[in-house]
């Protein structure tokens, strides 16, 4: 009896003595990871842009100011910095094109730096460089298999490969990529920030890889790529709701990157396009691509349309299709994805984060509080993801089912029902764009002015949203609703309990402003936005950057009218586009929009709220979180792959064909057939 009545305490006390021993050695090992820098601690000087702009155009250049820039390319990459993936876009070209342009020094400065370079995340060495976005990933995979095809019997250093085997490895990795864009399409859905990451490689795998095969499906996907920036581009203008935007690249077409590619494509002048030199080089120096002429056509067409399509997948659908793994096409479509702390994944991500000892990232040391094997080996990562629901779910960058409204005087385009209720990030969700330097949409600001997001660079105040909106849209109207809670949550920095409208009013030819609706006009243009509470101006005009310097210098903000806040936890904006063609006087157009009837009740629809607007004889009501409706009418906002007057094809197509203005491109993927008619 004694014996059994010491067991009853020594086993529990066995139990807890293991569990322990295990928590404290996973505490040890997780501690003893230190960050590694993801930019060096002074800036290198280095243009590799503008080395290949000088070679490829025949500009003076001496060898001292070629020896330079090497120096800060190489030295850049050498130290496995962020986005060292982006330096050898242009550098490559300049290995395949330039050579004779280099001395034997230059040369093989550059040749052992790429010989050396780690190419994916399961090689050694530990870095802050981020291997895992859309972008990056076909970034990395090309600069592999290019860098494999220049020196086949070399051996690469970090892993041991030779060239050749270098080329085999990457082009794994550049099959998948390739399909699941073919697939699912962009997960960076019209991204004028990330598109340019994507043309330059693909310009390269075109120009360059000797597989056949990649060359054809690069060429195919280049395609696929050029009809976003058709269809989504208004005048050459390229800013459409997508899934990556940051805040010069939405507030008008200045800042848009891909504005160089769409004036080279369509003929539109864009400001500033001829200063541009980046990524996007590489596809207005690409040799073996033939633009369809079809493509051109649709973004000249300047007749109302509507353009719909769909992008991405949902996480339920990632792991209905089986890419949820530790596979490599699986870990490429997850963290393509962006999807980390979701409760679909989390696990996932922790195994990956460990497969690769990756607990020194910048991006990813953050785990090392859920990396123990109590919670791996149980399965209740899932289970403390469901309970916490961290600000960092909403990074991941889910399916998107993008409505546009193109007319020959503005484009209103939204992504319907995106995840309404939820975190966001960098996803932008609804855009008007009435000029090439004049967009105007909404956001809810993760932070104040001058504050840093809680994932590094986002959300922040004009940069994505800090809890995502219901948006949906009918042909020229917008109706967007936001339902705030009343506390942060976990990561989050702060609930800030009001919504903002951005309405530069001196890019306006006219703005007029009601205590609850705003009015503004741009030559014939004509735009209302109508609020649920009183609007008031806000001083927020500045870059994030700019503002904390003037507010750490003790300075106020300068008050200019370009923000517009509607205060509390509910707050709804419904925008409205016309003419003067549609509606005469822009003073006839607001007594229009002043008599529409608008029915907000957030008590409707089980508690979740519904919004009601009526304009032209639709009405147009939207429940927060459920149905969107038309007269009545449930609106069905799953679309296919493409739906416009151009093309037609469902998701996962086998092969896709766009006819208009008398051109056509017929693509059947998986038989590598492609033609221009």
């Amino acid at each position: 009896m004694n014996i059994r009545r010491h067991l009853k305490w020594m086993i529990p006390a066995a139990l807890v003595l293991i569990l322990g021993i295990w928590i404290a050695a996973d505490t040890l090992r997780n501690l003893s990871y230190e960050v590694v820098p993801a930019r060096p601690a002074e800036k290198i000087p280095f243009d590799e842009n503008g080395l290949l702009w000088a070679f490829a155009n025949d500009e003076p250049v001496t060898e001292e100011e070629v020896d330079a820039n090497i120096d800060g390319i190489c030295t850049y990459i050498d130290g496995r910095y962020d986005c060292s993936d982006f330096r050898i876009v242009s550098l490559m070209r300049i290995l395949y094109l330039y050579p004779d342009k280099l001395t034997d020094s230059q040369y093989e400065r550059i040749k052992t730096t790429l010989l050396n370079f780690k190419y994916w995340m399961d090689e050694p060495g530990a870095d802050s460089m981020c291997y895992w976005s859309e972008n990056h990933q076909v970034l990395f995979a090309t600069a592999e298999l290019l860098a494999g095809q220049l020196w086949p019997d070399e051996v690469f250093s970090n892993n041991g490969m030779t060239g050749l085997e270098r080329q085999e490895k990457a082009a794994e990795r550049l099959h998948y990529w390739l399909d699941q864009r073919w697939d699912y399409g962009f997960i960076e859905w019209y991204s004028n920030v990330y598109y340019v990451e994507d043309i330059g490689p693909l310009a390269n795998l075109i120009d360059f890889a000797e597989d056949g095969e990649i060359r054809r499906k690069a060429t195919m996907i280049m395609d696929l790529l050029l009809y976003d920036l058709a269809s989504q581009s208004w005048k050459g203008t390229f800013v459409s709701n997508s899934g990556r935007l940051y805040e010069n690249n939405k507030k008008g077409g200045n800042g848009n990157s891909m504005k160089r590619v769409t004036q080279e494509l369509f003929g539109y002048p864009q400001p500033g396009a001829e200063e541009r030199k980046g990524m996007d080089l590489s596809f207005l120096f690409v040799e073996n691509y033939e633009i369809p002429e079809v493509l051109r056509a649709i973004g000249r067409d300047e007749v109302t349309r509507i353009i719909r399509s769909t992008n991405g997948m949902n996480l339920d659908e990632i792991k209905e299709e089986g890419l949820i793994g530790m596979r490599t096409d699986q870990i490429m479509m997850q963290l393509g994805m962006e999807s980390f702390t979701n409760p679909e994944v989390i696990a996932n991500t922790v195994d990956i984060i460990n497969r690769y000892d990756m607990l020194s990232q910048r991006d990813l040391n953050a785990f090392s509080m859920v990396n123990y094997g109590l919670l791996r080996h149980t399965g209740l990562l899932p289970v403390v993801s469901r309970i916490l629901k961290p600000q960092s779910d909403g990074v991941s960058i889910q399916r998107s089912n993008s409505y546009m409204y193109r007319t020959p005087a503005y484009s209103l385009s939204t992504s319907q029902a995106y995840h309404p209720g939820t975190h966001g990030d960098q996803q932008h969700i609804w855009q008007a764009t009435l000029s090439s330097e004049l967009s105007i949409f909404t956001t809810h600001p993760a932070v104040m002015p001058g504050q840093g997001g809680p994932n590094g660079n986002s959300p922040l105040y004009w940069v994505g949203s800090g809890r995502l909106p219901h948006s949906v849209q009918h042909e020229n109207v917008n109706l967007t609703v936001y339902r705030l809670p009343e506390k942060a949550g976990m990561m989050e920095k702060r609930m800030i309990h009001y919504t903002h409208l951005w309405f530069p009013e001196d890019r306006f030819d006219e703005v007029v402003a009601d205590p609850t609706r705003i009015f503004g006009r741009v030559g014939d243009t004509y735009a209302a936005v109508s609020a649920g509470s009183p609007l008031e101006y806000g001083q927020e005009v500045l870059s994030d950057n700019r503002q904390q310097e003037i507010l750490e210098a003790g300075e106020e903000l300068p008050l200019e009218r370009r923000e517009v806040i509607q205060n509390g936890r509910d707050t709804w904006w419904i925008t409205e586009l016309s003419t003067a063609e549609k509606d005469g006087s822009f003073e006839a157009f607001m007594d229009r929009i002043r008599q529409n009837p608008i029915n907000w009740d957030p008590t409707a629809a089980g508690g979740a709220g519904s919004l009601s607007y009526t304009s032209r004889g639709t009405t147009l009501e939207v429940d927060f979180g459920g149905d969107f409706r038309i007269n009545g009418v449930v609106e069905d906002t799953e679309y296919p792959r493409y739906d416009a007057p151009y093309v037609r094809a469902p998701r996962k197509p086998d092969t896709i064909t766009w006819s208009w203005g008398g051109h056509e491109l017929f693509l059947d993927y998986r038989n590598l057939v492609r033609e221009i008619r």
